[in-house]
């Protein structure tokens, strides 16, 4: 029997906040007094006690080389410092520096970059800061080996003509494409191609520095040393983080972080709604709560429209994209994806997930607002907003037509949140078309490193995954997603439909020349052919977030950066 939601469409009584990172131009000759800290101070804090965190999981990787999860990328914004970072000040998200003191300058259109660093940062143990620290951090992110799950910007975009592979792997070669100044104040980028928008790929963690003395590879997982306001004094993996004041953090020089309380502890391993009835009592600890991978979905329509949750209820039509991708490395003949696709179910997968007041229909995993990119294009012939049913005849035809007959299918999906329901809804509309599903559940952390490594034997056919945009535009979604060149033999990095295309490569490394406007465009046609021609990828919705604050916590904020209810800005009231 199909599933029935629990909620109540509430979409006309949410008051939806969107909040976006726009493009700046490189940094000018004058530099903002706004990007020199201290940030402003929230209105009415106090410093003292305790924040606490309360999430279904732990945090996928806490190590700044391996982190690319939405909520961890805010949470580790308490003790990681990277070159550059966004920020969300009295609901105005913007690029700004944060190691470094502008936002980098360029004379050749985009293809070599400098930034001007802060001085006098320390780390945990009261030592410097140096440029070259910053250098090694971004040589550790070539170790796909060792340090699995992060971003690919660095390998991608920097030059590397003599086989750098990573301080482990190549320790005797030299990532030439970064080079420190004599004096230790500017740090240099030289790209293969032109890249205008680098000031924003600096944002992530292989741009953060890492001392080499510090460096336990794979276990620097567990305490990444500090460079923000905050560190970890100890770390109970799946169970318990907690962060105490850094000593050595300078508020005058960070333009991003506030520090008002005296510790913060995120604990681990609550069900959906535990964290949600735990967050609307409002009683001992939950005053001072709040959780960053929950939101409200069974308590939805209770919580927006009763007065007295208005305060602490925060409500944001989010850029996260709820998708699904077909591996072509498993699944092989094309008509058996694009049966796959016919399948889809687009309204009972969102009915599953709580309704239409939790997300809005949509093919593309590129957002309306990204203009130049995005396309309504259709899927299996119709238009899945308004014929979001499942094609069951259409499916069976393709089916039919195949000659690599695939019928047995694994789908990965996260045992956390919905995420069951909206597996099992999709299991319920394949196996009416004449698949047969294993369904294969993953653990609410560690998901995204597993369900991309290639030629296992647990190599699932159908991933259940998420995404939220780097940054507002095309080139923060396409080149992540589904550029076959990111790829290893080992591991999809977070092309999980392994897709690798010849015409398709062809088209991004046109798009690596051209400039923004004709890029958008052609990384736009990338997405459709993905969808309609390859059959390799389908997005089903974006989501509409709630999340929840205790009522005794001030300064909580919607992240326009990555669209969280952060704590970065969170004080304890009196």
């Amino acid at each position: 029997m199909k599933l029935k939601s629990k909620v109540i469409a509430a979409v006309g009584v949410l008051a939806l906040s969107t909040a976006a990172v726009t493009f700046i131009a490189p940094a000018s000759a004058a530099t903002p007094a706004s990007w020199n800290g201290p940030v402003p101070a929230q209105a009415g804090a106090v410093k003292g006690g305790t924040v606490t965190i309360i999430n279904q999981g732990d945090f996928e990787h806490l190590d700044p080389a391996r982190n690319y999860v939405g909520g961890t990328l805010d949470f580790y914004r308490l003790f990681v410092r990277t070159l550059t970072s966004v920020r969300t000040v009295k609901g105005v998200t913007e690029l700004v520096p944060d190691l470094a003191a502008d936002l980098g300058t360029t004379k050749d259109g985009g293809q070599t970059w400098v930034f001007k660093l802060r001085s006098g940062i320390r780390y945990e143990d009261g030592s410097l800061v140096t440029c070259y620290d910053i250098k090694y951090g971004v040589g550790r992110s070539y170790e796909d080996g060792t340090l699995d799950g992060g971003p690919t910007y660095a390998q991608d975009l920097l030059a590397n003509t003599n086989g750098y592979k990573g301080p482990y792997t190549t320790p005797t070669k030299d990532l030439a494409s970064v080079v420190c100044s004599a004096d230790g104040s500017t740090i240099t980028f030289k790209l293969a191609n032109k890249v205008p928008y680098f000031a924003y790929v600096t944002t992530y963690g292989a741009f953060s520095p890492v001392p080499i003395e510090k460096d336990t590879k794979q276990n620097y997982d567990l305490h990444p040393i500090s460079t923000g306001p905050y560190k970890i004094a100890s770390y109970d993996r799946g169970k318990q983080i907690t962060l105490v004041r850094n000593q050595y953090w300078d508020p005058k020089t960070d333009p991003i972080r506030w520090n008002y309380p005296d510790k913060f502890v995120a604990k681990f391993g609550s069900d959906q709604n535990v964290i949600e009835n735990t967050l609307i009592s409002d009683s001992g600890e939950a005053k001072t709560s709040l959780s960053m991978d929950t939101n409200i979905i069974t308590n939805l329509q209770k919580v927006s429209t009763d007065p007295k949750y208005k305060s602490r209820f925060f409500p944001i039509a989010s850029p996260y994209a709820r998708y699904y991708t077909i591996n072509v490395d498993t699944v092989k003949d094309v008509n058996v994806r694009k049966a796959i696709q016919c399948a889809f179910d687009f309204k009972q997968i969102l009915i599953a997930a709580g309704g239409t007041a939790v997300g809005t229909i949509s093919p593309t995993t590129i957002p309306a607002n990204v203009k130049g990119a995005y396309r309504p294009f259709t899927v299996c012939d119709r238009d899945v907003t308004k014929h979001p049913e499942a094609q069951v005849a259409q499916a069976k035809a393709y089916l039919a037509k195949a000659t690599v007959k695939k019928t047995n299918l694994v789908l990965a999906y996260r045992d956390k949140g919905v995420e069951p329901q909206r597996a099992a809804a999709l299991q319920q509309e394949l196996e009416a078309v004449g698949f047969t599903v294993t369904m294969s559940k993953y653990p609410k952390a560690g998901f995204y490193s597993q369900v991309g490594k290639r030629g296992v034997p647990t190599e699932p056919d159908i991933v259940q995954a998420s995404w939220a945009y780097d940054w507002a535009a095309a080139s923060g979604i396409v080149y992540a997603l589904f550029d076959g060149r990111t790829m290893t033999p080992a591991d999809a990095r977070q092309n999980y439909s392994r897709a690798n295309f010849p015409d398709l490569t062809a088209l991004f490394i046109k798009a690596d020349k051209s400039p923004t406007a004709v890029q958008e465009k052609i990384l736009g046609d990338i997405e459709q052919n993905l969808v309609q021609v390859k059959a390799a990828h389908l997005n089903v919705y974006f989501e509409n977030s709630a999340f929840m604050g205790g009522s005794k916590l001030g300064g909580l904020q919607l992240d326009g950066g990555f669209s969280t209810l952060s704590p970065l800005g969170a004080f304890v009231k009196k």
